[in-house]
C-alpha cells in the first residue's frame, strides 16, 4: 500500500482474512497515505558513481581487504592442499588435507566471538602475521626438501595449520563483516559489488595462474611470494583500515575523512618546506 499498489494490498488481505476486510482496507490505506511523504523521503537514493567519489577512502578499504583476501593464497592453499601435503612427503595426505579442512569449519566459528570482543584490526594484524609466518616455513620446507636439507614433514603441516588458523579467524570472515561498516547505506550495495568483483578476479588470477607461477618460481618461490603479499596486507591494514568495533557509521566515515585530509595536509606542507 506505501508503493502505492493499492489493488495488491487489497488481494493479499482479503486472501488473509475472513469476512469483510473493508474496514482493515481502509485503515491500511489511511495510515500508507498518512506517512507517504515520510516514507519515500526515507528511502534511500539509488546509487551510481557519482555517490562513490564522497567514498573513495572507503572504497580503497574494501577493495583492498578483499583483494588481500584472496592474494592471501587460500583458495591455491585449498585446492591444492592434497598436492601440497604429498609433496612434503606425508605417507597419508589424504588425511592430513582432510583434517585441515575440518579444522576451517570449527575455526570458523571462533570470529563470531572474537570479532566484537577484539576488534577487526586486531583480528586482521593477526590473520596477517600468521599467513605470512606459514608461507614462509612452507617456502623454507620446500626449499630445504629440495636441497637435501633440514626438512621435516610436520614443519609442513603446522605451517598449513597455521594459515588455516589466520585466515579462518582474521583474513575470512572480517572483510565481510566491514564492508557494510564503512559505506552508507546508498551505496553499500555498488561498492560491495565492486569491492567483490576485484576480490574474486583475484581469486580467478591466483588460481589460474598457480600452476605456471609453481613451474617458474617453484613451490618455495610461490609461497615466498605469497608471504611478501600478506606482508603488504599487514602494512594496508596498519595504514588504511579503520576500527569500527563500538563505532557509529558516521564516526567511522568521519575518521577516514580526517585521515584523507591530514595525509593531504602533510603532504602540502612537504610540498611547501621543499619550495
Amino acid at each position: 500500500a506505501r508503493r502505492g499498489d493499492v489493488q495488491a494490498a487489497r488481494l493479499a488481505l482479503r486472501a488473509l482474512r475472513d469476512g469483510d476486510t473493508a474496514a482493515e482496507e481502509a485503515e491500511i490505506q489511511a495510515m500508507a497515505e498518512g506517512n507517504e511523504k515520510d516514507s519515500f523521503s526515507e528511502m534511500p537514493v539509488p546509487a551510481h558513481s557519482d555517490h562513490l567519489r564522497e567514498y573513495k577512502r572507503s572504497l580503497v578499504v574494501a577493495v583492498g581487504l578483499m583483494c588481500f583476501q584472496q592474494l592471501s593464497g587460500i583458495n591455491a592453499i585449498m585446492m591444492y592442499a592434497m598436492d601440497i601435503c604429498a609433496q612434503t612427503g606425508m605417507q597419508s595426505a589424504e588425511l592430513s588435507c582432510v583434517l585441515i579442512m575440518v579444522a576451517q569449519v570449527f575455526l570458523g566459528m571462533l570470529p563470531c566471538m572474537l570479532v566484537q570482543a577484539v576488534g577487526r584490526r586486531p583480528l586482521l594484524k593477526f590473520a596477517a602475521v600468521a599467513m605470512c609466518t606459514s608461507h614462509m616455513g612452507l617456502s623454507y620446507y620446500m626449499a630445504a626438501r629440495s636441497s637435501a636439507g633440514w626438512a621435516p614433514p610436520w614443519l609442513a603441516l603446522a605451517s598449513l595449520g597455521v594459515y588455516v588458523v589466520g585466515f579462518s579467524t582474521g583474513m575470512g570472515p572480517v572483510p565481510w563483516v566491514m564492508l557494510p561498516e564503512v559505506f552508507p547505506v546508498e551505496v553499500v550495495g555498488l561498492a560491495s559489488a565492486i569491492a567483490c568483483g576485484a576480490g574474486w578476479c583475484c581469486s580467478l588470477f591466483v588460481c589460474v595462474q598457480f600452476r605456471a607461477l609453481q613451474a617458474t618460481l617453484g613451490a618455495s618461490g610461490v609461497f615466498m611470494l605469497f608471504g611478501v603479499c600478506c606482508a603488504a596486507c599487514l602494512f594496508f591494514v596498519s595504514a588504511f583500515v579503520p576500527e569500527t568495533k563500538d563505532k557509529t557509521l558516521e564516526q567511522v566515515l568521519l575518521g577516514l575523512r580526517s585521515s584523507a585530509r591530514s595525509v593531504g595536509l602533510d603532504r602540502q606542507g612537504e610540498g611547501g618546506g621543499k619550495a
